[in-house]
Parts: structure tokens; C-alpha cells; sequence
């Protein structure tokens, strides 16, 4: 037996059975100090998606009582939780430190008590790490972090069926260098202490562990030794191994008879549950991999087959709970095995995406699976036969974004596996950004698009490795163009996320870097090099893994990363033409100020920064020629330092200006701002951050984004729009950065109004069809109808208004009261104009029509017309004084063309129609209170058997001729079905409201049916409204015949005057 404290291997072995305090959370203690809450707190993102190529999936867990209700543990994009088996998510960690996990539990006996290991143990070059396990006690509500900090990468969680506090975790430590915290470790206080079962040495962790469903003291543990670096990837070692415990992890032994000798890299492991003895692995190794199966518990193992594809990638295997020889092998495709494991077919699955990681299988139905791959979840009721796929999960993994420049511009980008995606920022559908509105260009994994800027049919798009096309977004031609070595030279070497650029200066000059910097002037269709080669040019089967020299790795040898000694980072500066920076992923950097001739080597004037650390990004000034700002990505090299740095003067000198960055936060990408120099935004593992001081001083900018390593953001000149390329989450818009651009301006100022854009009066489309799809779909959020007005509050404002007026001075539109809720704390906020007149009330007591403005079938809206096309004025007012203003202009929809007379003509109509509205919605609110006074008197008399009949008559006189005035208000029973569907409607209101929204309904001149509707609509009014007054005007003589009679009706609201 294999005692932890017989173990050998030096100090890591003597921490073996030690407690590990929950209180030393360092890494967790560092991110905690970037949380303070900043000025932008309100401002709020754009989440457009897509959700049909969705993103990388590592764990399931279901509630086996309720299988409706899962959990769906993402490599980059969190935990998300169903109650509906999928028909709707919700988003469960957004908040906390990190977003990648690698794996969900569900306790037993408490579907309220769920467990999460961070960091997804998946062993790609884009692998994201976690800080140690979480735990929730209701149900994914809230979280606390159980420690267990440097484990980086967590494979399994399991919670004892009987003991909920006690808890085993498979840890497999850093990816990216040795130590930390690997193997085994078990609570049974619930995580407030941590026990490490089950250690082998310092590269090695747990890769799986499960638990004899029939005895909770059996345990079967995979070890798993791997190492990855910039220039590579070792696979396996001495190290990996399957464990055994019978003693509830306190002791363990290596099972070794019948399996490969020598290195072993992945191990995937599952047992059959009705008969535990059944155990079956999948092993990687160099000549014996493949399906084993153990018929004694482990003692001994038979070599079914040699399946097992990219064991490294994809390691699981799973019995179906009803049959132990149908075997599903997990892989590129789903290996699926009914006799044991010895052949296997690939025919399930082919209607979803490929690359498959995670699998449940009900325990009491077979038939229904699910699957999680780099493409999302698929659900099986037929064992595998056909698939549901769930396009209702945004888990995008993006690396780059671009757009274009139409109105609204469109954005196109590449995500890990998922190909290049395209659609749009905005849709003129009311319902949001669907699936559908995207398109896919290409295939494999997505990176670079660019979107040349004075034609949007052409695009450029690149999967991996540098494989480059030229596209026709209108005929989806593809045209490679991709630069090849000459015979005789060496191959160029391209780098898995190869960078391509499109010059600031000329859209048809397009930029590429391999080993070397290549430049086309003609849109790729020719090729000139100009650079030599600007990396190190090391041969990596020199470089060691684990003491392993490259040449020698026999076990996934550098999966993933074709080639090393690539660059990876390129710029051209957007103020000076032939100014180019060029970044690699050894860690060199270089400068050419000439357009190519020379290069200037500018690595050794960074300070601080490790040698060889890989390049994140170059950035050079949109301002100042000499000003550039640079990157640094150490996690590579298990170095999860901050590495962020400016020069002003060509690189000649870097200052770092990481300034107080929380220690951790993994820089990704930076940009400088498009308006102010002083602004950077800078991408990391975690979210996105902003300088306002060139980085003397950082604030986290939460808003409403979740958790998400942000790879990109990309910044839209005419709309001054932010883009985030989210890996794990799609893609985010901030659709003005005015606040940000600005603050430093105002902070001082009690409150102020930011600079605001044109905006676009636009109607929204009609279409409907989003109606009828029930709720499992993703709809992307489209901006807020009308336009954004930003502004400033240094404190609290108790009495606040915003108005709006147009040239002459009058009153358009008001903000105030429960208009103004919640936005009148201090800091920024946004609040949004529809750009149309006030609105209408609902008539009191009345209930709204379909259309939301009370009446019947229906019923049109409250809104009013757009106002026309002009420049308003905005007025901030603080306790009735004006402490802020500033001018709006207004734009005509330019996809209508319509003329300035023809559009007065339809705003003047529909103006009138609109106060014509208020003045019905005013009488029958007025016809409603008197209607309630009647039914009061009418039900006072019938409880009075001695009232006389000359007042029960005259009661019910008033009555007889009350009843049609209220039906022209829509005020009463409600209208037949003969009634409601007539061409000409009684209700006033309804057919106002139809009106108004017929000449609503489009951009131009009123019809002439329309015109002559609208003056026979103003007479009918105003002869009802004369009615009602005159019922009004009766009224009080009644009440008087009722008092005298002591019959008095149960008090009402005061009828209000009618308005003339």
C-alpha cells in the first residue's frame, strides 16, 4: 500500500496529510484588491452573442431525482444552471474571480449544496486556470471559496453520497510549471480544512476520480504528469497512473497488472454501477494505448482495443449505466462501442459539433444523454441516435473582433473552434440579435477578421496556423492567401493565432507576420517581405519539459503549437505609415521606423520582464507618433505576473505602467482610447480594465460584464463604440464611450452632461415571428430604442429632472419621478430617450389593449411620433434649479428616403392623433369614475327595498343613456367578438389608436384615407366628448335625489373636469 506519508519525493511529499487552512487564499486575497467599486459601475454592455456556435464545455452535473434540473461547467464562460431541461439558463457565477471550471457536483442529499473545482483541465495552449474550489449552499445563489488556490486546474469533484461534508477533489496543478497544489485532496468539514490524500511529485496531478457507487470507501484515482510551455507540450511521464483506496482515501495502491509500463499520459476512468467490479480506462501511451477493462475491481486490466483519440484533449470515457458493454469514448467524434470496447463505430452524434469533452447518461434511462464538446451541449433521448442542440448558450470563445462601417455596422470575428462568425451590431427587429442574423465564414478555429472599411464585401478572415483567406461576403467566394516559402527555402513559420493587420493608412494594404513580416499592397493577391526573421529561431527539440528534451517527448508531443518561433504581435501606427512594431512568442520585440528596411531590436530596454516571455500586444498611439504601449503574457512560463509598459520615444525606453493592477490579473490585450490619450483599456483573464492617467491608476470595469477573459477590444471610430471579443462569453458592446473619455473633465463638477451623439430616429420592424418560438432561443440585445444621455452626479439628487426641448424653446419630453428611479445616486448614468413625444397615460382604472393603450382588440400604443429631425436641447435640474445642459441633434432614419414635407406631414398627423388619444384616455377615465359612482347608487338602491320608484327610475334613466357614451370611451362590458371585429370599431379609443398607429407605421406622407379617417375621428370626439360632458353635467342632480332619499352610493374618487 501506498501510505502518503511513505511517499518519497522531498518537500512536496512532506505536506502530504496536512491541513490546509481556508484562510490562506492568497491568490483570491490579491484579486480582492482590484474590486473596489469604480465610476462606471452603471454603465452598461451590450451582450449580442452569437449562441449558436457556443463554447467549450467540461461537466455536467444533474439532479438525478429532477434531471430538469442541471448545471453546465464552461472552460471560459462560468457556470450556467437550468430548471427546464434547457429550455432557459441562467448565468450562476458571474462574480466570482474567475470563470473557468472544471467541474460541477451536486451533493446527494441537498440539490441545494453544489460544489465547483476551477480552472478547466483540458490541456490546451488556450486553457484558462481557476483559483481552487467554490462551494454554494443554495443552489448556485452565492459562493465562498473553499481554497485549495493553487491547485490551477480541477478535474473532478466528488461529495460523499451519505457525509456532504466530505468532499474529494481530483487537483492537477499548474498546466504551465511544477508545484502547487496536485493530487488528491479530501475534506470532511465541509472545505474548511483540506487533507492531500494522494501526492506523486511535483508534476504530477489527479486527472480523475470515482467512487464505488456500492461502497463510499472505494475510490479509483488517474494521475496525470504534464507540463506545456510557449514552445510546446509533454504529455506524460513516470508519474501518470491509476490509484487505488479502500480506506476512504487514506492509502492508496498503483494498479499495474495488465497495463502499460514505461510513460503514461491521460488516464479516463469509469465504473459500471450495477456491478462496481466492472472498471474501465482509457490510457494514453506511446505503443499500448487504448480501452482497457478490469472485471475484479482493478486487479487486473485486458486490453480491449487502441481507440482513444487525442488522449491529451479529450480523455473521458463513460458506461452506459444499463449495459457494460456499450462504451462511449470521447473524441473529435463520439466512439461508440457495444461490445465492451473492443470496436467501435462514429455514426452517433453527427448532427451537433464535434470535439466532445463531457457526458452524462441518466442512471434511470439510458436513452437520454447529454454531451458537451467546443461547440456546446447536445441532448440524446435515443442513445446517440439524433441530438437537440442547445443554441441558447452564449459561450462564444472569441479571439479577435473587427467591423465595418455600415449603419448599424457589423462585426465579424474568429472563436476557438467555432470557425469565423459575422453578423450584426443592431437589428431593426424589437426583439433582439437572433442566431439567424449570423452567418459562418470558413472553418476550423476562428482568429483574425478584418473588415476592410470602405467596401464591407470583403473581408479577411484565418483559422490556425496562418491558413488566411480573402472572402466576398456577398458570393462567399473564398480566395487563399496565405504566403508560401519559396523551394528550397525553409517553411515560414506561423503561429496557431498568426496576426494580420489592414493598414490604418490604406484598407488595401494588408499585413502578416510568420518567423517574418510580410506586406501585400494589392488585398493578398502579391507578397513582399519586410523583415528578416525577428525571433529567436530556437530549435525547441533543444528546450526541456519535465527533463525531458524536446526531441525525446514521446507522449502528445507539442500538441497544439505547430511551430515556435513565430511572432505574434504586429502594428502598424496609425499616425505615421512605415512605422511598424513586431512582438513573437519567444519574447523578442522589434521596431522598423522605415517600412521594413531596418529593425531595431528593442527587447532588452523592457524592465522586468523574464526572458522569452511571450508578446501579448503592441499598441502604438493614435496621437503621438513615438508613443507606443506594449504587453506581456508570462502565464506560459507559470509566470502569472502583470507585464503592461509605454514609451515615448520608438521603444527606445519602456516605463511599466501596471501601476496598482491587482497581482494575477494576466494582461490579454490593451488599446489607447480614440478621443483622449490619457485613456487605455486593457483586456485580462478576468475583464476589462481602464486607466484615465496613461496608467498611473487602474479601475476594474465591471458595469454588468461577468467574469470573462477578455481577448480583444476593438473600438469603432464614427461610433465611438467599444467591442469585446470575450473568450467565453461572445461578444459586448459599450455603445458610447463618452463617459469615460470625458470623466476626468467633470469629476469635479456637481453634475454634468456628457457630450452627446447624433441620434437616429428608427422605427423598429413589425416582425413578429420571434413570437411563436417559445422560449429556448438566445436573443441578442439590441441598443436602447432612441438614444443614450449620459450624465453625472458627484452626489445624490433628491429632486432631478431631465427635459428636452426643441428650437422654439417648448417642452418635448420630461424625465422625472419613478421616470428617473434609481439614476439619480452618484456616479455615471445613462438614461434613454425613445426620441418621441410624452407619452400618454392609461386611462385610470381601465385595462391596457393588446397594443398597450387600453381599449379593446387592438388597441394601439401610448407613444407618441418620433420628433422631426433637428437640434434639441437638454436640461439637467437639481432641486428646480438647471445645473446642466447640452444640445442633441436628431437624424432622419437614413435608410428612408422621405422629404422634409412629407415627414412634417405624417408628424403633424400623428401629433394630432396622438393628443386626440389623450383627450379619449382622459374622458374615459373620467367616464370610468362616473361609471363606478352609478354601479355604487345602483347597488345601494337594490339593498334598499324602500327607495322610491321615481329614483330607482331615474337611476336607471341616467343609466340607459350613459351606456352608449361609455362604449365610445370603451369604458364597461366588454364588446362582443361581433363588436370587436367590425370595420368600424364603437370604441373612440380603439380607433384612434389604430389610426395613430397606421400612420405610425410608416415614414411618409398620410394617405388620403387617413387624412379624411382623422377628420371624421376629430368630429366623432368631439360630439362624444360633448356627450360625456353632458352625462357629467347630470350627475350631480342624481346625487342630490339620491342624498335627499338617505341613499347614498359608496364614496368615489372626485370626477375630474373634462378637457374641452
Amino acid at each position: 500500500m501506498l501510505r502518503a506519508s511513505q511517499s518519497s519525493g522531498g518537500s512536496a511529499m512532506s505536506r502530504l496529510r496536512t491541513a490546509i487552512p481556508l484562510l490562506i487564499l492568497l491568490l483570491a486575497d490579491a484579486f480582492a484588491e482590484g474590486e473596489r467599486s469604480g465610476p462606471f459601475d452603471r454603465l452598461r454592455f451590450r451582450e449580442i452573442g452569437p449562441a449558436t456556435p457556443s463554447g467549450r464545455i467540461d461537466d455536467f452535473a444533474v439532479l438525478e431525482s429532477n434531471p430538469a434540473v442541471f448545471y453546465v461547467a464552461t472552460a471560459t464562460g462560468g457556470l450556467w444552471k437550468t430548471v427546464n431541461n434547457g429550455t432557459t439558463f441562467e448565468s450562476v457565477f458571474d462574480d466570482q474571480p474567475t470563470s473557468s471550471i472544471g467541474d460541477v457536483a451536486i451533493a446527494a442529499r441537498d440539490a441545494n449544496l453544489i460544489w465547483v473545482g476551477t480552472g478547466e483541465n483540458n490541456n490546451r495552449q488556450s486553457s484558462s486556470w481557476g483559483d481552487g474550489v467554490y462551494k454554494s449552499a443554495d443552489g448556485g445563489k452565492t459562493w465562498k471559496n473553499m481554497g485549495l488556490a493553487e491547485s490551477r486546474h480541477i478535474a473532478r469533484v466528488i461529495v460523499d453520497p451519505v457525509d456532504a461534508d466530505t468532499v474529494y477533489v481530483a487537483a492537477l496543478g499548474s498546466l504551465w510549471g511544477p508545484g502547487g497544489q496536485r493530487g488528491v485532496f479530501k475534506t470532511n468539514d465541509g472545505g474548511l480544512t483540506w487533507t492531500q490524500a494522494l501526492a506523486v511529485d511535483a508534476d504530477t496531478g489527479a486527472t480523475e476520480i470515482i467512487m464505488d457507487p456500492s461502497n463510499r470507501k472505494v475510490l479509483y484515482a488517474a494521475t496525470y504528469q504534464r507540463r506545456r510551455a510557449a514552445w510546446g507540450f509533454n504529455g506524460g511521464g513516470p508519474g501518470s497512473g491509476i490509484y487505488k483506496s479502500t480506506d476512504a482515501g487514506r492509502t492508496w495502491t498503483r494498479l499495474t497488472r495488465g497495463l502499460p509500463e514505461g510513460p503514461i499520459g491521460r488516464i479516463g476512468l469509469d465504473l459500471y454501477r450495477r456491478s462496481p467490479n466492472v472498471v474501465y480506462a482509457r490510457i494514453e501511451h506511446a505503443k499500448e494505448g487504448g480501452v482497457y477493462r478490469s472485471e475484479d475491481a482493478g486487479a487486473s486490466w485486458t486490453r480491449m482495443s487502441d481507440v482513444n483519440p487525442r488522449p491529451m484533449y479529450f480523455s473521458q470515457i463513460r458506461i452506459d449505466p444499463s449495459d457494460d458493454h456499450r462504451i462511449y469514448v470521447l473524441g473529435v467524434q463520439l466512439h461508440v462501442s457495444d461490445d465492451g470496447g473492443k470496436t467501435f463505430r462514429t455514426d452517433g452524434a453527427r448532427k451537433i459539433h464535434v470535439d466532445f469533452h463531457a457526458m452524462w447518461i441518466d442512471p434511470n434511462n439510458s436513452a437520454y444523454l447529454m454531451i458537451g464538446g467546443d461547440g456546446g451541449v447536445g441532448i440524446s433521448y435515443d442513445r446517440s441516435k439524433t441530438y437537440v442542440w442547445l443554441n441558447n448558450l452564449p459561450l462564444g470563445q472569441f479571439y479577435h473582433v473587427a467591423f465595418d462601417m455600415r449603419a448599424p455596422y457589423y462585426v465579424c470575428g474568429g472563436l476557438q473552434d467555432n470557425s469565423t462568425w459575422c453578423g450584426p451590431s443592431a437589428v431593426r427587429s424589437a426583439s433582439g440579435i437572433a442566431n439567424d442574423d449570423w452567418f459562418i465564414i470558413g472553418g476550423g478555429d476562428g482568429f483574425v477578421a478584418q473588415m476592410d472599411p470602405r467596401e464591407h464585401r470583403i473581408l479577411y478572415s484565418e483559422s490556425q496556423d496562418g491558413r488566411m483567406s480573402r472572402v466576398d461576403l456577398v458570393t462567399n467566394e473564398r480566395k487563399s492567401i496565405r504566403p508560401e516559402a519559396p523551394e528550397g527555402e525553409p517553411p515560414y513559420r506561423w503561429n496557431w493565432n498568426t496576426p494580420m493587420a489592414l493598414s490604418a493608412h490604406n484598407p488595401a494594404t494588408v499585413f502578416v507576420a510568420a518567423n517574418r513580416v510580410f506586406r501585400s499592397d494589392d488585398r493578398g493577391h502579391s507578397w513582399k517581405a519586410i523583415s528578416p526573421d525577428l525571433t529567436t529561431a530556437t530549435d525547441r527539440d533543444t528546450l526541456e519539459l519535465m527533463g525531458v528534451k524536446g526531441k525525446e517527448i514521446t507522449l502528445a508531443k507539442n500538441d497544439g503549437v505547430g511551430s515556435y518561433g513565430t511572432l505574434v504581435a504586429f502594428a502598424e501606427s496609425p499616425k505615421k505609415a512605415g512605422l511598424y512594431y513586431a512582438g513573437s512568442d519567444d519574447g523578442l520585440v522589434h521596431v522598423s521606423r522605415d517600412g521594413g528596411g531596418r529593425w531595431t531590436n528593442l527587447t532588452a530596454n523592457f524592465p522586468g520582464v523574464p526572458k522569452n516571455t511571450y508578446v501579448a500586444q503592441l499598441a502604438p498611439s493614435r496621437f503621438d507618433e513615438g508613443t507606443v504601449y506594449g504587453a506581456f503574457d508570462g502565464h506560459r512560463s507559470n509566470d502569472f505576473g502583470t507585464y503592461v509598459y509605454a514609451s515615448t520615444d520608438y521603444g527606445a525606453t519602456w516605463r511599466s505602467i501596471a501601476g496598482d493592477l491587482p497581482r494575477g490579473e494576466v494582461v490579454r490585450c490593451l488599446t489607447e482610447d480614440l478621443k483622449n490619450a490619457d485613456v487605455l483599456y486593457l483586456g485580462t483573464e478576468r475583464g476589462l480594465y481602464t486607466t484615465l492617467d496613461r496608467g498611473k491608476r487602474w479601475l476594474r470595469v465591471k458595469a454588468n460584464l461577468p467574469t470573462v477573459p477578455v481577448y480583444e477590444i476593438t473600438l469603432h471610430p464614427r461610433d465611438n463604440a467599444m467591442i469585446l471579443a470575450t473568450h467565453g462569453r461572445s461578444l459586448w458592446i459599450l455603445d458610447d464611450l463618452t463617459p469615460l473619455q470625458q470623466f476626468t473633465r467633470v469629476e469635479s463638477s456637481q453634475a454634468h452632461l456628457f457630450e452627446m451623439s447624433a441620434a437616429v430616429a428608427r422605427n423598429p420592424s413589425s416582425e413578429r415571428s420571434r413570437e411563436w418560438e417559445g422560449d429556448r432561443i438566445f436573443l441578442g440585445k439590441n441598443p436602447e430604442p432612441g438614444t443614450a444621455i449620459p450624465y453625472w452626479l458627484k452626489s445624490a439628487a433628491k429632486d432631478f429632472s431631465l427635459t428636452v426641448r426643441d428650437g422654439s424653446g417648448t417642452i418635448v419630453r420630461s424625465f422625472k419621478g419613478d421616470a428617473v428611479k434609481g439614476k439619480t445616486e452618484p456616479g455615471i448614468h445613462v438614461l434613454h430617450w425613445d426620441l418621441r413625444v410624452e407619452p400618454n397615460e392609461q386611462p385610470k382604472g381601465l385595462p391596457a389593449g393588446p397594443g398597450g393603450g387600453g381599449g379593446e382588440l387592438f388597441g394601439s400604443g401610448l407613444n407618441g411620433p418620433f420628433v422631426l429631425p433637428g437640434t434639441y436641447q437638454v436640461r439637467l435640474a437639481i432641486d428646480g434649479r438647471e445645473t446642466a445642459s447640452g444640445r442633441l441633434q436628431v437624424l432622419g432614419d437614413p435608410e428612408i428616403q422621405v422629404s422634409d414635407s412629407d415627414r412634417k406631414a405624417q408628424f403633424d398627423a400623428a401629433l394630432t392623433l396622438h393628443r386626440l388619444q389623450a383627450v379619449a384616455n382622459s374622458a374615459a377615465s373620467s367616464l370610468a369614475t362616473l361609471n363606478d359612482t352609478l354601479g355604487g347608487a345602483q347597488k345601494a338602491l337594490k339593498e334598499n327595498s324602500g327607495a322610491p320608484a321615481a329614483l330607482r327610475s331615474s337611476v336607471e334613466d341616467f343609466a340607459g343613456k350613459l351606456e352608449p357614451v361609455l362604449r365610445k370611451f370603451g369604458v364597461g362590458p366588454a364588446p362582443t367578438p361581433e363588436q370587436a371585429f367590425s370595420g368600424r370599431p364603437e370604441n373612440l379609443r380603439t380607433r384612434i389608436g389604430m389610426l395613430k398607429g397606421s400612420v405610425l407605421g410608416a415614414t411618409s406622407r398620410p394617405t388620403e384615407t387617413q387624412d379624411r379617417m382623422l377628420r371624421e375621428l376629430r368630429g366623432a370626439l368631439t360630439r362624444a366628448v360633448e356627450d360625456a360632458n353632458a352625462a357629467i353635467a347630470r350627475l350631480p342632480a342624481l346625487l342630490r335625489e339620491l342624498s335627499d332619499a338617505k341613499v347614498y352610493p359608496a364614496p368615489v374618487k372626485a370626477i375630474s373636469e373634462m378637457p374641452k
